[in-house]
């Protein structure tokens, strides 16, 4: 995996490390309270944490980001108090629904991220609703939504980027192209080669990123927002990944081949991006111990 910092500083690059790492952790710590039976579900976006990261710095604190399951860098990097996100999952009621729920399925007016809506693909029109209100208002912001191999088999997928390229509507779809919808392989549910090849048939710029390279997802998102708040247009970003745990912890992973696995372990985001900034000398293996510290250290405070 290549990494070009270009005219990023060296804070700045320690800074991406740390918000790449938080999330990690976090879902680490998920995962044995899963096992405790203190939490109910968990949907793993380990190995996909540059996405949601990457779209969480590129994009401006006052925009709306519409994401899904597996994005918690979203809310780690809008800086969402962690005993509030704790409280969500656990159902207590210091969460955002009150203990009515204990998943992802909730929003903030406050950090301005809107609830993921299953089966994701109709929360692209409400992406197109928020947008529309931006371009009415001539505010230059944009919306970001998500959706999955999955969700982009759906009605509601098709229909939304129709009418968001038909009105110019400043909004990024954000595919993540993991290889599966859910337990289904993506080569079984459509015939093109590639997410981006979508856009062409709604007139549409489409961009494909290495979704696990946080330098590449980090750029691309703060480029094409930059260039929609000057000219608002909608633009698919395709960003290819791999889930290497089940779509919920439940289900298992039995169905993918271990070959995936083993190929794209070698292509985990915060492992690679770690080791360049090791080899760069920009951190030193104090710095990580140091961070790792404090951040568990956050998370058992909050919990």
């Amino acid at each position: 995996m290549n990494f070009n910092r270009k005219d990023l500083s060296d804070d700045q690059l320690r800074h991406i490390y740390i918000e790449l790492l938080r999330p990690r952790l976090i879902e680490e710590k998920m995962l044995v309270l899963l096992r405790q039976g203190k939490i109910a579900k968990w949907f793993s976006g380990i190995g996909q944490e540059a996405i949601a990261v990457g779209c969480g710095l590129g994009l401006d604190k006052d925009e709306y980001i519409l994401p899904m399951h597996r994005n918690l860098g979203v809310f780690t990097t809008r800086q969402i108090p962690l005993h509030r996100l704790f409280a969500q999952w656990q159902g207590k009621p210091g969460g955002f629904t009150n203990g009515r729920d204990r998943s992802f399925h909730f929003g903030t007016q406050e950090f301005k991220i809107i609830g993921m809506i299953s089966h994701l693909g109709p929360q692209l029109g409400v992406a197109d609703g928020i947008a529309l209100g931006n371009l009415l208002k001539k505010n230059n912001q944009v919306t970001a939504v998500f959706s999955g191999d999955g969700g982009s088999s759906e009605g509601d997928f098709h229909e939304s980027l129709n009418v968001a390229a038909v009105w110019d509507l400043p909004v990024i779809f954000v595919v993540e192209n993991n290889g599966y919808g859910l337990s289904t392989p993506s080569r079984e549910q459509f015939r093109m080669k590639q997410f981006i090849d979508k856009g062409i048939g709604y007139g549409m710029e489409a961009v494909q990123v290495d979704g696990n390279n946080i330098l590449e997802t980090y750029r691309t998102f703060k480029r094409i927002a930059e260039s929609i708040r000057a000219n608002p247009r909608p633009v698919l970003l395709e960003c290819l990944t791999f889930r290497m745990r089940g779509h919920e912890e439940a289900s298992g992973t039995k169905y993918v081949p271990q070959e995936l696995f083993d190929e794209w372990g070698k292509k985990d985001p915060l492992n690679n991006y770690e080791n360049f900034l090791l080899k760069e000398k920009i951190i030193d293996e104090a710095f990580i111990a140091l961070n790792r510290r404090e951040i568990k250290q956050e998370i058992e405070k909050n919990l």
